[in-house]
C-alpha cells in the first residue's frame, strides 16, 4: 500500500507544476485576447515554463533513480509550484481589474447610451437597458432575436444614411463582414408617423481573425431635434451661399489681381484683372506654365519661397520678374497658405511694380500732385489752425539705381519708397512731388509724427532702406528736412524752412541724414 502511495505521489508531484503553468499560459492567452495586445514577454516565459515542466514529467522516473538528484528535483518542483501559484494570483488580479473596468464601462454605457452587441447573423447577444426602455420590451424578448426585427416591433425603419431601405436589405447589408468602422443614421417612424432617428457608431468584431458580429453604440434623435438639425443645416447652407455670392461679387468688381495656386494639383487660377495685366490669355493654367514665364535668375528664389510656406508661417511675400510679352515686368506676390486637409492652396494678390507703361497704371507716382497743390493744401491747414509737420524728402540714390539697373527699375524703387511713406505716415493724398527726386509729405497725426521720429532717429532705418526685387537688392537712401507748422507763419514760409533743414543735413560735415528746423535755427 505504501509503495502504491509513493508511486502515485511520484507521478503527481511533477504533474502539478505542469497543470499550474498550463493554467497560467491559458490565463495569459485570454488576457491577450481581451486587451487586444500580444503579451510577448509573459507568454514566452510561461511557455518555456510549461515546456520545462513537461520535460521533467517525461524523464522524472529516470531522474529519480539517483537519490541526490531526486531530492534536488523535488525541491525545484516545489519552488515551481509556489512561483507559478504566485504568478497566477498576480495575473488573476490584473485580469480581475480589467474585467471590473469592463463591467463599470458597460454599466456606464447601459445608463447613458443605446448599445447592442450582435452576432454574425444580426441576433442580439447584449443590449442596454436604455435601449430596451426605448423599445418598450424586456431583455428576454430581445435576446437571440434579429436586431432589426426587434426594432420593428415598435417602429418602422425606412432609411439608412438617407437612402430608402427595407428590412430584408438591412439584414443582407449587415450580414457580410465589414472591417470598416462607420457612422450610421437609421431613420424610423412610429405608428403615428412621428419621425426620429438612431445615430450609431458601428464597429465589427473579430475573434481569432474571424468575423463574429458587430456592436452599435449611439443615441436617438427625436423629431424636434431632427427639425432643429435641418434648420441649422439650412441656415448654414444659406450662409455659405451668401459668402459665395459675396466672394463672386468681389472677384468681379475688384481692381486687384487675385490668384489661387493649387499646390496639390499644380494649377493656377487668376482673375480677369491679373490676366490682362500679365498678358495671359486664360484664367486657368498649369503651375509650370506660370513658372516658365518667371525670369530664370528669379525662378530658384521663387521656388524656395513657396517651399518655405507652411502651417506655422502661412503668409508670404516676394517679388520677381515676369514675362508679360515683349519684356519682363517686376511683380509683387503676397499670399497665404490654406488647406482643407485634401488640397493645399496659396491665395493672394499679385501687383505689378513697374506698370507705368500701361494705359491705366497703379503706381504711387501716378496719383500724387505737385507743388501748387501742396502750397494750397498747406494754406488751407493754416487757415483751419491745424497743426502738422512738413517733411521734405530727397532720394539722391535713385539716380545711381537708374544708372546701374535702368530708369524702369529706378522708377519702381522710387514708387515703392513713396508708397512706404504714404502708407505709414500720410493721411489721404498728403504727399506731393516737387521735382524728379524731391517730395513733400504732410503729417497731421501726432502719433505718426512720433513714429516718423523714431524711424529716422534710432538707426535712421527709414532713411536707408534695403529693397529686394527678385534676385536684385538695392539700397534706397533718403534725406529729410522737417519743420513743424508752429515754427512757420504760412505755407511758403514752412516750405522755405524745410528746404533750409534739407540743405543743412546735405552738408558733408553733418553726420545725420535728417534735420529738424527747430534744432538748427
Amino acid at each position: 500500500m505504501r509503495m502504491v502511495e509513493e508511486t502515485i505521489f511520484q507521478y503527481f508531484q511533477p504533474l502539478i507544476p505542469l497543470i499550474l503553468s498550463s493554467m497560467l499560459l491559458f490565463l495569459l492567452i485570454k488576457q491577450s485576447i481581451v486587451r487586444k495586445r500580444f503579451l510577448k514577454g509573459r507568454l514566452i516565459f510561461t511557455f518555456l515554463l510549461v515546456l520545462c515542466c513537461a520535460i521533467i514529467l517525461a524523464f522524472f522516473n529516470e531522474i529519480s533513480k539517483n537519490t541526490d538528484t531526486k531530492i534536488i528535483i523535488q525541491w525545484c518542483l516545489i519552488g515551481i509550484d509556489v512561483f507559478v501559484g504566485l504568478l497566477y494570483i498576480l495575473f488573476s488580479e490584473n485580469s480581475s481589474s480589467k474585467e471590473q473596468f469592463n463591467k463599470e464601462l458597460l454599466m456606464t454605457l447601459d445608463q447613458s447610451k443605446l448599445y447592442v452587441l450582435l452576432d454574425k447573423k444580426n441576433r442580439i447577444k447584449e443590449i442596454s437597458s436604455l435601449f430596451l426602455e426605448d423599445l418598450g420590451i424586456s431583455e428576454a424578448e430581445a435576446l437571440k432575436k434579429n436586431f432589426f426585427e426587434v426594432i420593428e416591433l415598435k417602429y418602422r425603419i425606412f432609411k439608412l444614411n438617407g437612402i430608402d431601405i427595407s428590412l430584408k436589405d438591412l439584414n443582407i447589408y449587415f450580414t457580410s463582414p465589414d472591417t470598416k468602422e462607420q457612422t450610421l443614421n437609421l431613420e424610423i417612424h412610429d405608428d403615428y408617423g412621428d419621425v426620429s432617428a438612431y445615430y450609431f457608431d458601428e464597429r465589427p468584431i473579430f475573434v481569432f481573425g474571424k468575423f463574429s458580429g458587430r456592436i452599435f453604440v449611439g443615441n436617438k434623435k427625436s423629431s424636434s431635434e431632427l427639425i432643429g438639425m435641418e434648420k441649422n443645416l439650412a441656415e448654414s447652407t444659406e450662409e455659405l451661399d451668401m459668402i459665395k455670392n459675396r466672394f463672386i461679387t468681389l472677384l468681379e468688381e475688384t481692381t486687384e489681381g487675385i490668384f489661387f495656386t493649387d499646390l496639390t494639383n499644380q494649377t493656377v487660377w487668376i482673375n480677369e484683372v491679373l490676366s490682362k495685366s500679365l498678358r495671359i490669355q486664360s484664367n486657368n493654367l498649369k503651375l509650370q506654365e506660370f513658372m516658365d514665364r518667371i525670369h530664370p535668375d528669379d525662378l530658384a528664389m521663387y521656388k524656395t519661397k513657396l517651399s518655405s510656406v507652411n502651417n506655422i508661417q502661412p503668409k508670404y511675400s516676394t517679388s520677381y520678374r515676369f514675362n508679360i510679352g515683349m519684356r519682363y515686368a517686376y511683380i509683387k506676390e503676397s499670399g497665404t497658405r490654406i488647406t482643407n486637409g485634401k488640397t493645399v492652396e496659396l491665395c493672394g494678390i499679385i501687383r505689378t511694380l513697374d506698370d507705368y507703361n500701361y494705359e491705366k497704371t497703379q503706381t504711387e507716382l501716378d496719383v500724387i500732385k505737385g507743388e501748387a497743390e501742396m502750397l494750397a493744401t498747406m494754406n488751407q491747414l493754416y487757415k483751419q489752425n491745424r497743426q502738422f509737420q512738413a517733411v521734405l524728402i530727397r532720394l539722391d540714390s535713385i539716380a545711381k539705381i537708374n544708372e546701374e539697373y535702368g530708369r524702369a527699375f529706378g522708377n519702381m524703387a522710387l514708387s515703392q519708397y513713396i508708397k512706404l511713406i504714404h502708407k505709414n505716415f500720410v493721411d489721404e493724398q498728403m504727399i506731393f512731388r516737387l521735382s524728379g527726386l524731391e517730395f513733400m509729405a504732410i503729417v497731421q497725426d501726432y502719433p505718426k509724427m512720433e513714429k516718423l521720429k523714431n524711424g529716422i532717429v534710432h538707426g535712421e532705418k527709414l532713411l536707408h532702406v534695403d529693397a529686394t526685387f527678385g534676385t536684385k537688392k538695392v539700397k534706397i537712401d533718403a534725406l529729410m528736412g522737417i519743420c513743424d507748422s508752429f515754427d512757420a507763419k504760412d505755407a511758403k514760409d514752412i516750405y522755405s524752412k524745410t528746404k533750409e533743414a534739407l540743405r543743412f543735413c546735405s552738408k558733408p560735415q553733418f553726420n545725420a541724414s535728417y534735420a529738424y528746423y527747430k534744432d538748427i535755427r
